[in-house]
């Protein structure tokens, strides 16, 4: 059988804009990073996003993500032993990432600061997920073949969401929901399923429209407005 077609590809631009400060793998920890360090070591991370998205998590090299970041395999292993290790490391910064935007979710009002408050934090969990897309698939095709220990981290990230929006419910007075633990899950649950259809293309949803949506849904079903326009 003849060997399959390497693809080729064009050269991709890896953004390398520190998001919150990069989490390195096993030999970078062991050795303090200065400005140029953490660059790079944010450039690997970017451009095995970029991989893990074109080939997916078990098809992806070193050697793909070495040329999307334009740098060396020797340089890599300054930064990671491996590919899993630097898997390790984007599901660490995703879980960090995650567990501060659900605390940074606001007070919600039932009037039209809580809605643009609500849909402004909603934006960023969309954004966010959409840069992480295919580090957040990867990590539920792996399971624990890869020898994370995914279900804790995922559970961590999704008690912390559950955390915050709780919080917020119990704000609410009087409240929309008996059930404030229920409705923190459904919430959870319907903003996530919303960035992973919008996100996939699994439909033709427009941005602006998806977030205007979900945003009247739960400001009007969980935080009182629909309530306040029927009084």
């Amino acid at each position: 059988m003849p060997a399959k077609a390497e693809i080729v590809r064009e050269p991709v631009e890896v953004d390398a804009t520190p998001r919150l400060s990069a989490v390195g793998g096993a030999p970078a920890r062991e050795r303090n990073l200065r400005a140029q360090g953490r660059q790079t070591l944010r450039r690997l991370l970017e451009a095995a996003i970029v991989v893990f998205g074109e080939r997916g998590y078990h098809a992806a090299r070193v050697d793909d993500i070495v040329r999307v970041a334009k740098t060396s395999h020797g340089t890599f292993y300054l930064y990671f032993s491996s590919k899993e290790d630097l898997f390790l490391a984007l599901l660490t910064d995703v879980g960090r990432e995650m567990t501060a935007l659900s605390e940074a979710l606001p007070p919600i009002g039932p009037g039209q600061s809580g809605y643009d408050a609500l849909r402004g934090w909603l934006a960023r969990f969309y954004d966010l997920y959409d840069h992480y897309h295919p580090v957040i698939q990867a990590w539920m095709d792996t399971g624990s073949a890869t020898g994370v220990d995914v279900a804790s981290l995922g559970a961590g990230t999704l008690n912390g969401f559950l955390r915050t929006i709780i919080e917020r419910l119990r704000e609410v007075d009087p409240p929309v929901v008996g059930d404030i633990d229920t409705a923190a899950l459904a919430m959870v649950a319907m903003v996530e399923r919303f960035g992973f259809y919008a996100v996939n293309h699994l439909q033709p949803l427009d941005r602006d429209v998806t977030l205007d949506t979900l945003a009247t849904i739960l400001h009007n079903g969980l935080f009182g407005a629909g309530r306040r326009r029927r009084a």
